[in-house]
């Protein structure tokens, strides 16, 4: 009967046909092995023994006997006189061998191959039954707990503390419920838990990873860079890799820009023909645009400049590196500033760009056609499941009708093999669509492009790490360094890693994450 306000089971009896492993379970059809105790369809060998004018009931499936006794089950079931293990007094299932008082063995049969004997009985016989015994983890004593909690929960004030006798008459009238008693063991245990899983992780993160040493970065795609201006011409690139495809840039056309800022020096092309110029002046055109803003801007002439200056005075940005004079000038004044004066103004660009409303429109949109392809990937992982469970209730049919086809009679170790190899044959398709659906979950659950990149680890001395999409060479990883912040702006440094060095990082990352999860662990068996 059960117990009021406890949980009913939810195992049920008659679970019906399942393919668990290699073994086909019945628990209709099925017969159950005496060594093993699992009812299976497996080929068993039936004991011909007679006790008392009855045969022998035991059986035993062709996997033990073979293991544990080196016998083979469809040759001896052929025997009219075949006797079973236990009826001949060697059993070493544990429940025989507690009965003559052994301990039980636990799994041997691969020590016996490794031995090189023919059975686990055979072991046994060499090595002595003595010398094997399985004994299972003990479970957590509350014993001493429990009386110190009954204790707590009677005394009706601290008379125990000061040298009470804790006799029978300090705790007169006091009603104790059994169910209090359970909860607070249930709280010991919980706490128990807690605090073995954060010993465990302790001793896992023991070994404290080190980052691998970065070398500086001075080439990017190919283009030799200045190390000081690895964080600019990645703030570029990553840019063209977000919204390239919704303002219609060409392929390569970020590194185009950037090999002619370093690559020739100062740009002696005329403005027409110049990269940079051409995509500063179509993100000033949608700036304007968008702020109602009555400029032509001409690739030939000054206009690009002069506009430039007016959204630079708007923002009040960079105002201490391009004094509002310089535009007044003319663009003869922009021919004279120096490569990284010009990313700086065309990076400067590209963000002013990002609050027009084309662009939010732009983040918007991809952001809900990511979230989309999430979706979808998630329903095709789920349809996917749901296919391979129908094809497994499908086989178990199959299995079911094959049984009855033999009017119940047991399955050759020939036919259960064939069976067994037509349920993994038809289940592979399915099961295989379910792990590519899923994976295809699992890769495409991302943050669209068009979000901010965020980092993988931010350090306390100043390192940060990154993975960003414009970042193609392997590894994949790049260590930004800021060192110390000198008024407002930290001297950064950019380094790169080998590949060789690949397994380190993921090692180290792999590291700070427990450890994350450590203090988290210690946080909750404080609280």
């Amino acid at each position: 009967m059960a117990i009021k306000g406890e949980k009913p089971s939810k195992r049920t009896t008659n679970p019906g046909v399942r393919v668990v492993g290699g073994r086909i379970y019945d628990s209709s059809n099925g017969k159950t092995c005496h060594q093993c105790r699992q009812k299976t369809m497996d080929f068993v060998a039936s004991c011909k023994a007679m006790k008392k004018d009855k045969q022998c009931t035991i059986n035993f499936c062709h996997k033990c006997l073979i293991n544990r006794y080196g016998e083979n089950a469809e040759e001896v079931a052929k025997l009219d006189d075949w006797m079973c293990p236990q009826c001949r007094g060697i059993c070493n299932c544990s429940f025989c061998r507690k009965k003559r008082g052994l301990n039980p063995t636990g799994i041997l049969a691969h020590k016996a191959k490794a031995s090189g004997l023919a059975s686990v009985s055979m072991l046994l016989e060499v090595e002595g039954h003595d010398n094997f015994a399985y004994q299972k983890k003990p479970k957590l004593v509350l014993k001493t707990i429990t009386q110190i909690l009954i204790f707590v929960i009677l005394a009706p004030n601290d008379d125990f503390m000061e040298g009470s006798s804790g006799n029978s008459d300090s705790v007169s009238g006091t009603d104790v419920e059994v169910a209090d008693v359970a909860k607070e063991e249930k709280k010991v245990v919980g706490k128990s838990k807690k605090a073995k899983a954060t010993h465990k992780l302790k001793e896992e993160i023991q070994f404290e990873a080190q980052l691998p040493q970065g070398l500086s970065l001075n080439s990017v795609s190919g283009i030799v860079i200045p190390t000081e201006e690895a964080g600019n011409v990645f703030q570029l690139f990553e840019f063209c890799s977000a919204f390239g495809k919704a303002l219609d840039l060409k392929e390569g056309q970020a590194e185009t820009v950037v090999r002619e800022l370093f690559s020739c020096g100062r740009n002696t092309r005329r403005q027409q023909y110049c990269s940079i110029i051409q995509l500063m002046i179509q993100l000033l055109d949608l700036i304007s645009q968008d702020r109602e803003m009555s400029l032509s801007l001409s690739v030939s002439d000054s206009s690009w400049f002069t506009a430039l200056g007016e959204i630079l005075l708007q923002s009040e940005f960079l105002s201490d590196v391009f004094p509002p004079e310089t535009f007044k000038v003319g663009v003869a004044e922009y021919e004279k500033m120096d490569a990284s004066k010009r990313l700086k103004l065309l990076n400067f660009v590209c963000d002013e760009s990002l609050s027009t409303c084309a662009m939010r429109n732009c983040i918007k949109s991809q952001s809900t056609e990511c979230k989309a392809n999430n979706n979808e990937a998630k329903r095709k992982a789920a349809t996917a499941k749901e296919k391979e469970k129908q094809l497994k209730q499908k086989l178990q049919g199959d299995v079911a009708k094959a049984i009855m086809k033999k009017n119940g009679a047991p399955l050759s170790i020939e036919e259960h093999n064939a069976i067994l190899s037509q349920i993994r044959a038809e289940a592979k398709e399915a099961h295989d669509e379910m792990m590519e659906a899923k994976g295809m979950a699992a890769g495409t659950t991302r943050i669209c492009d068009a979000r901010r990149t965020e980092p993988i680890m931010v350090e306390d001395n100043g390192l940060v790490l990154w993975k960003l999409n414009c970042y193609k060479e392997e590894p994949n990883f790049l260590l930004q360094d800021l060192g110390t912040f000198d008024g407002l702006c930290p001297h950064e440094k950019w380094l790169a890693f080998k590949p060789e060095q690949k397994p380190d990082i993921e090692n180290y990352i792999s590291y700070k994450r427990r450890k994350v999860m450590q203090m988290q662990k210690n946080t909750i068996v404080e609280v």
